[in-house]
């Protein structure tokens, strides 16, 4: 198998992984969000500056990602 390849099927995989962790914790979260919503409970929206505080954090997750799967010179 090439190298490329490799990397190719690696990062298939690391994605999927993401992905299905984003799905569970979205289903968890929608069905905590009803069972609050039963009970009578005020639920608050993320803010403008949250959301960029989660792209941002979320691009310096993928650099730092990428940083440790480049390949390294001595």
């Amino acid at each position: 198998m090439s190298e490329r390849t490799r990397i190719l099927l690696v990062g298939a995989a690391v994605g999927a992984a993401i992905g299905l962790v984003a799905a569970l914790v979205a289903t968890e979260n929608k069905e905590a969000r009803a069972r609050l919503e039963e009970s009578g409970a005020t639920l608050s929206t993320p803010s403008a500056t949250e959301w960029i505080r989660f792209g941002v954090a979320a691009v310096a997750l993928l650099r730092s990602f990428a940083d440790i799967m480049s390949p390294k010179t001595r």
